[in-house]
């Protein structure tokens, strides 16, 4: 008997989704904290210039920057466009993941690698900028 049997085209492209935003977040603050070497744990997201900590309705991948229009909801200071580009490069690569793969073992390793070079090429294109 299949191990999946919801496992469709439709399935894959709404968990892909899904998955992808998440890991789409995660990844914009790894590539941000790490070269900083700021902790992945603490302190908690916030605005990069008031510093006020962001609430739940401000971390939604994608639509918070949207609904927000790329600005501060407390300070209102321009949130780079860099955290947009990185959800959505992100949860294209996940969804094509999904889609490939499949609920299989290999899927796991390949979401990792997606979030790992996502992470490396933004923190190099951004070191590049920097010199």
């Amino acid at each position: 008997m299949d191990m999946f049997p919801f496992d469709t085209m439709w399935f894959r492209l709404l968990a892909g989704l899904l998955i992808g935003l998440i890991l789409g977040s995660f990844t914009t603050m790894l590539s941000y904290r790490v070269p900083r070497r700021i902790s992945i744990v603490q302190p908690p997201s916030q605005c990069p210039q008031c510093h006020t900590p962001l609430k739940p309705r401000d971390l939604v991948p994608v639509l918070s920057w949207l609904i927000e229009r790329g600005q501060c909801r407390h300070c209102r200071a321009t949130i780079s466009p860099r955290y947009l580009v990185i959800e959505l490069v992100t949860t294209a690569a996940v969804v094509v993941a999904f889609l490939a793969l499949g609920f299989c073992p290999t899927l796991i390793p390949a979401l990792i690698g997606i979030v790992a070079l996502v992470t490396l090429v933004t923190i190099n294109i951004e070191r590049q900028k920097d010199l």
